[in-house]
């Protein structure tokens, strides 16, 4: 389906956004100029996640699919498992050279520990995440192929809050170790919404799509604000979460929107071209924005308002030609 090729894509650029606003965020202090308009684009990106997950779902829970648990594992897994444990290590070396660099070299113990976390780097949970949803999604498949619509949308309404409300225990409570093989759980609800929005026959009117995202969005950059002025940035960041109470109905607002994006980008072509290469946009694009902040470009040099688009943009392209080359490689290919 086209629209969720564009998705893909609109959402590896969400992401690339996200950490490109990031530092200002992270960096400034809060209520600053510099330190709103991270976070208004930093909180226009939140969906990214939450959307990736809901593609997932509308593929991989399609019933009419007719392939063996065996045919699914050896197709699926074979596709994650391998750029799991080659960028896994990449970016354990990558963080000990950073470290090296820094003066703050990394133990072996460090390494380690960040490995069995499921962050060997920033971004990589996300894969740690994913390839359990994907264990369960034959499982998950069968439930959906003998459930009505009605069952289902039961079924996410029931999971959905408790996600969230976890998400708002995580932030209350935040202490306690959570292995990554059980960050899954709070995604099923978005898995099998990803498949009942791609089912949905109705047309939401567009406005309504619209002031749903845009409201979301301004309540997630005003509630990280109120929140931390009031107790710290760290617990204003609920508000970032994936599964907070104004970034659930973003991301269901922006799916809904993009699937009425039924046109490819230049061609079909093009589009399923650059679709297929999001993965490696994503496990690529830190090492870009790293390499430009190593070399002086980014922070509080330029004004971030026209900043961090155009330089989301710059990385967005640069990870996107690095993963295309790699693509040409027989071998190499396989890691994106």
């Amino acid at each position: 389906m086209v629209w969720l090729d564009n998705s893909r894509i609109i959402a590896i650029l969400s992401v690339v956004l996200l950490h490109a606003a990031a530092p200002f965020v992270m960096d400034y202090e809060v209520g600053t100029t510099y330190w709103w308009v991270g976070n208004f684009y930093d909180s226009m990106a939140r969906w990214c996640v939450p959307v990736f997950v809901m593609i997932s779902g509308s593929l991989l829970l399609d019933p009419k699919k007719a392939e063996s648990i065996k045919d699914f594992y050896v197709k699926r897994m074979s596709k994650i498992i391998i750029p799991i444990v080659f960028w896994s290590l990449f970016f354990l070396f990558w963080a000990y050279l950073k470290g090296v660099v820094g003066g703050q070299r990394l133990s072996v113990s460090d390494l380690f520990e960040r490995l069995i976390s499921g962050r060997p780097y920033f971004h990589m949970w996300f894969l740690y995440m994913i390839i359990s949803l994907y264990l369960f999604a034959p499982f998950f498949r069968k439930i959906v192929a003998s459930s009505s619509r009605v069952e289902i949308i039961i079924f996410v309404s029931i999971t959905l809050p408790l996600a969230a409300l976890n998400a708002i225990k995580c932030t209350v409570s935040p202490g306690g170790y959570s292995p990554f093989c059980y960050w899954f759980l709070s995604y099923i609800p978005f898995f099998f919404l990803g498949y009942l929005i791609r089912e949905d026959k109705r047309d939401y009117p567009f406005m309504l799509l619209v002031l749903v995202f845009l409201a979301s969005a301004a309540l997630t950059a005003s509630g990280c604000y109120a929140l931390a002025v009031r107790t710290d940035l760290k617990t204003g960041l609920y508000f970032y979460d994936y599964l907070s109470v104004t970034v659930i109905p973003m991301s269901v607002s922006v799916m809904y929107l993009l699937k009425r994006w039924s046109k490819p980008f230049i061609n079909l072509k093009v589009t399923k071209k650059v679709s297929a290469l999001t993965l490696g946009v994503y496990l690529i694009h830190p090492v870009f924005l790293e390499a430009f902040y190593f070399l002086g470009i980014g922070g509080g040099d330029f004004n971030p308002l026209w900043f961090v688009p155009v330089f989301a943009m710059l990385v967005s392209i640069l990870s996107l030609l690095a993963a295309y080359i790699i693509s040409k490689f027989v071998f190499l290919g396989r890691i994106i």
